[in-house]
């Protein structure tokens, strides 16, 4: 077995999508929203690698005579849909030494922001992926909750989720408030997606996760309408149904900052249909929550479509350890369209978190997050980054597991929860949160935390086929 043992070349500039298979045939299983304008691609042209062809002329990957010199007819194809596939074997080859082990990282003496905490983030983005500049600002989105509504109620920091958002010109953040409150966007409260800017129409939208029911007026009114199991972790919580959702609305920047404005209607774009992916119904108990949630908007390269991936359960595959990772399509009529998922992780891992694509040298790369945890009880991965290689670089091609398992960056064994939720960007960076990090233990002051709720330390990522191996670790010293 090939594992990454030695440093690969420079990271350069790269282009950072968000993708998935050709659309499919089946009959649309969504809501129907606006089409969004101004969703263009401008790749980045890193690596010297070539422009893309148009959808218009873009040939199937399996196009063409072999060595044969003879050609199936186009005319001779059967329908159905092919998944790639992360397989017991795959994870009980992962062999977790340096070259995918991160450095143990101390938080800051500082909070982020007084009196909130912050874990799931994301940074504002065009929709050719890059993070946005505006007017010389980048923003940073996130999941928030404030530590005195979370000591007042009793609930735990996720069940209060809220969107919040940030800027800066010069790395040092200013909050810029609430996104949007957990009343006024549809949902008891809201998980974690994307967010893209136009700089054509100086509009925003944000992609979100609905939990609950849609039209939940609070919390407390949205209880699950049946019993669940006591060994499921929504137990005891308010409804863990999960929609996916968005909403547009203007921006305005100044110098003073960021700010949002004239939101329009909250819709649902999607919903887990039965059949390709499980509904909260149908799913088993186990320790991850049902997942039907984080959407990541992407424009296609190569086709120029827009789609939007999301982790989920696969309700083809018995469960609980059924997690995948979810495609939807927007149609030419504007509405999303639900396809079969890109990867399954039958008796595997039960949630394939906040999953994104990243492109570089004519290859993609699928990225997403899971727990320990969340593994079979009789198998066994480590927290942190894991991801899937396609040579070919279409997203209709095979997936296989970067470095021959899927791990890519994984916590130390001296603190396997200290970083979490982790998102690619553009030039390799990886951003996570802080989980449990250095000293709460032993500091006094801290006896009584165990949870930092903050962005974590920047490292980089290298890259060399389908071997991925933690690069470089930002310091600021």
């Amino acid at each position: 077995m090939r594992h990454p043992t030695q440093p690969a070349t420079a990271v350069a500039a790269m282009a950072i999508v968000l993708a998935a298979t050709a659309a499919s045939a089946s009959p649309p299983l969504a809501s129907e929203v606006p089409r969004a304008e101004g969703a263009r691609l401008i790749l980045a042209q890193a690596d010297g690698q070539a422009t893309p062809t148009p959808a218009s002329q873009a040939e199937p990957s399996d196009a063409g005579p072999d060595q044969s010199g003879l050609e199936t007819p186009a005319a001779f194809r059967f329908p159905g849909h092919m998944a790639s596939v992360w397989s017991r074997a795959d994870v009980e080859a992962i062999h977790q030494d340096t070259p995918v082990t991160l450095p143990l990282m101390i938080h800051d003496r500082e909070p982020f922001e007084q009196g909130v905490t912050v874990w799931d983030a994301w940074p504002v983005r065009t929709p050719d992926g890059a993070v946005a500049e505006i007017d010389g600002w980048v923003v940073m989105v996130g999941l928030s909750a404030e530590l005195a509504e979370i000591e007042e109620t009793g609930w735990d920091f996720y069940t209060l989720s809220t969107w919040r958002y940030w800027y800066t010109r010069d790395g040092a953040w200013r909050p810029g408030g609430v996104v949007f409150t957990r009343e006024e966007a549809l949902g008891s409260r809201q998980w974690a997606g994307s967010t893209f800017y136009d700089p054509d129409t100086r509009e925003i939208t944000f992609y979100y996760t609905a939990v609950g029911r849609p039209d939940a007026a609070s919390l407390a009114e949205d209880e699950p309408q049946r019993p669940i199991s006591i060994h499921n972790e929504a137990a005891g919580r308010p409804l863990a149904e999960q929609r996916l959702a968005s909403v547009t609305a203007s921006l305005s920047a100044s110098g003073e900052g960021i700010a949002f404005s004239g939101f329009g209607e909250h819709r649902i774009i999607g919903e887990a249909d039965g059949f390709w992916y499980d509904t909260m119904e149908t799913y088993l108990a186990s320790s991850a929550v049902y997942g039907f949630r984080d959407p990541e908007y992407m424009v296609d390269p190569i086709t120029g479509s827009e789609h939007v991936l999301f982790t989920a359960n696969g309700a083809g595959i018995a469960g609980p350890y059924n997690g995948v990772v979810g495609l939807m399509t927007r149609t030419d009529e504007g509405d999303w369209r639900l396809e079969p998922p890109l990867v399954v992780s039958a008796g595997v891992n039960s949630q394939l978190e906040r999953p994104h694509v990243v492109y570089r040298d004519g290859q993609a790369y699928l990225f997403f997050s899971t727990h320990d945890f969340t593994f079979a009880s009789d198998i066994h991965g480590p927290r942190g980054l894991y991801g899937f290689h396609s040579q070919s670089g279409r997203l209709t091609g095979r997936w296989t597991p970067i470095n021959e398992h899927g791990l890519v960056a994984a916590n130390p064994r001296i603190d396997p929860a200290q970083i979490y939720s982790f998102l690619v960007l553009p030039d390799g960076h990886v951003m996570s949160y802080l989980n449990e990090t250095w000293g709460f233990e032993l500091d006094p002051g801290n006896e009584e935390r165990s949870f930092a709720g903050a962005p974590g330390p920047m490292f980089r990522l290298r890259f060399d086929g389908d071997i991925v191996s933690v690069g470089e670790a930002n310091n600021a010293r």
